[in-house]
């Protein structure tokens, strides 16, 4: 996995792009394959969900990244908005295994999908109602108080500093780090967070996604050795996504004996 601004040496373009569509294709065909399945638990009904929006991104993304590096072909090079895309895949794909992966103990699946409804909850208010000074309204404090009396209740959650549990009350971030995740998948933690820097830099228009643009020959959509490098990356850090996704949610829609 490359984890950093593209070097020397690169794999071949075209060997990456058909590495990456056929494994878009087994994502796919897990989907088909468990589409109009019951779900028997929340953890197989919530990885079907993330599962859905893997495909969609992975499908997007197989549609603009190019099918070929070569000027003149009529493909777009556009390194920003398949940055955005690979993030957020990659996003995905660490919360499907916080919430649905790590989670076979059955106290643990109650209290973090009790924990992410709080979060739910409050950023539903963010987008509709919150107005900075007034005090929080009847209906939303009503929507909270249900699963902060459950979350409150569990021993999970009681082991906790009280600072912890104040803020996973809140419901203000995400009640998990993502480096905690990634250690627990067997990935270099580091590389992983290098390589997510450089993609959230075209995601936050950081200064690597345009400092250099002229001196890269990119952003204008034509053909550039640069991208073409970064694209290798991309597609090469979404296929290894893709295929620990596939095998964990296997894993979780898998028979039970």
């Amino acid at each position: 996995m490359q984890s950093h601004e593209p070097t020397h040496p690169i794999p071949d373009y075209t060997t990456s792009r058909r590495a990456f569509r056929a494994t878009v294709g087994e994502l796919v065909g897990l989907s088909v394959k468990l589409n109009g399945t019951p779900s028997c638990h929340g953890r197989e009904y919530w990885s079907s969900i993330v599962l859905a929006k893997l495909v969609l991104t992975s499908m997007t993304l197989d549609r603009i990244i190019p099918k070929s590096a070569s000027s003149g072909s009529g493909n777009l090079w556009d390194l920003g908005s398949i940055a955005t895309l690979v993030r957020g895949l990659a996003e995905n794909y660490l919360l499907m295994v916080w919430l649905c992966v790590q989670t076979e103990i059955e106290a643990l699946w109650k209290y973090r999908i009790t924990a992410l409804t709080i979060v739910d909850n409050r950023s539903r208010y963010r987008m509709t109602a919150e107005v900075e000074g007034q005090p929080e309204p009847a209906d939303f404090v009503a929507a909270q108080q249900g699963p902060a009396d459950k979350l409150s209740a569990m021993p999970l959650f009681q082991a906790l500093e009280p600072r912890r549990q104040r803020e996973i009350l809140k419901g203000d971030k995400l009640p998990f780090i993502q480096d905690d995740v990634i250690a627990s998948l067997g990935m270099d933690q580091a590389s992983f967070r290098r390589f997510y820097r450089y993609l959230s830099a075209f995601v936050h228009t950081g200064t690597i996604s345009f400092f250099r643009m002229e001196d890269h020959g990119r952003g204008n959509g034509e053909h550039n050795a640069y991208e073409e490098r970064a694209m290798i990356a991309f597609m090469e850090f979404t296929v290894l996504v893709i295929r620990n996704a596939v095998a964990d949610i296997e894993g979780i829609h898998a028979p039970h004996s």
